[in-house]
C-alpha cells in the first residue's frame, strides 16, 4: 500500500514542531489550495469522452495533536468513474470507502483498534452514518508544479458537508490505463463538521489535535468495456 514519502513527513513536522512553539493557540484558518497555472489548454471536447473505471487507489492521512504524538494511516478509494477525452482527464467522481480508515504507525493491536474505532464514530467521520466520501471532479488545469502536471479541482464530501479542493496531480493517460499520484496537500477537517479537540472549540493547548490534515492520493483507474474512442 503506497505510503507518504519520509520527506514530506519530516517537513510536516517541522512545521507543526514550528506551530507548537506558540504560547498561545492561533485561530484556525482555511490554507490557501495550490494554484493552478493561469494558462488553460483549449478544453476537450465532452461528447468524445470515453470512461475509465477507478480499479484501485489509497488516501493517506497525517494527524498530530499541537502538542503530542502524531499518527499515520490510510482510506481505501473504492471505486469511481473518470472521463477521458483525447488524452485528458475532464471530469468524474473517486468513491472514498471512509469504514476502511486505518492507522499505519501504532504496533500495538489493541491501541491500533481503539484509535480506528475512535476515527469511525460520531467524534470524527461517523462512519455508520456516511459510509462513503466523494471527490467530484469538474476542472482540471495545467499546473505550476515541475514534478505534477495537473491540477484536479472539484469538491470533496463528507459527513454530508461539501468543500471544493485543489489537488496537484502527476498523472500518465494512455489507451487502456489512467494512474494519477498526487503532491500532499491539505485540508482543513473543521469545515467538514470534524471538530473534535479542536482549537476553535477552545480546547485546552495540550489537548489540541491539529485542524490540518495532510492527504495524499493515488488513484489506478482503467478504460471500461465497450470504450473504443480515444
Amino acid at each position: 500500500m503506497p505510503r507518504v514519502p519520509k520527506q514530506v513527513f519530516i517537513a510536516f513536522l517541522i512545521l507543526f514542531t514550528l506551530n507548537s512553539c506558540q504560547e498561545e493557540p492561533q485561530k484556525t484558518q482555511t490554507q490557501p489550495q495550490p494554484r493552478p497555472d493561469t494558462i488553460r489548454l483549449k478544453p476537450a471536447p465532452a461528447e468524445d469522452a470515453v470512461e475509465y473505471n477507478v480499479t484501485e487507489g489509497v488516501i493517506n492521512w497525517l494527524g498530530k495533536r499541537t502538542i503530542g504524538n502524531l499518527h499515520t494511516g490510510t482510506i481505501k478509494v473504492e471505486g469511481g468513474e473518470l472521463m477521458v477525452s483525447h488524452g485528458q482527464l475532464i471530469g468524474g467522481t473517486i468513491n472514498i470507502d471512509m469504514t476502511s480508515v486505518s492507522v499505519n504507525n501504532l504496533k500495538d493491536p489493541g491501541a491500533k483498534s481503539d484509535l480506528e474505532s475512535h476515527l469511525k464514530d460520531s467524534d470524527f467521520f461517523e462512519v455508520r452514518k456516511y459510509p462513503t466520501g466523494v471527490f467530484k471532479i469538474d476542472d482540471v488545469l495545467p499546473s505550476n508544479l515541475p514534478e505534477f502536471n495537473w491540477v484536479v479541482s472539484g469538491t470533496l464530501t463528507l459527513k454530508g458537508k461539501t468543500n471544493r479542493v485543489n489537488i496537484p496531480v502527476k498523472m500518465t493517460i494512455n489507451d487502456d490505463e489512467l494512474n494519477a499520484e498526487s503532491a500532499n496537500f491539505v485540508i482543513n477537517r473543521t469545515q467538514w463538521g470534524i471538530n473534535f479537540q479542536s482549537g476553535i472549540l477552545g480546547t485546552v493547548k495540550n489537548k489540541i489535535i491539529e485542524d490540518i490534515v495532510p492527504l495524499a492520493l493515488t488513484v489506478t483507474a482503467k478504460k471500461a468495456a465497450g470504450n473504443n474512442k480515444k
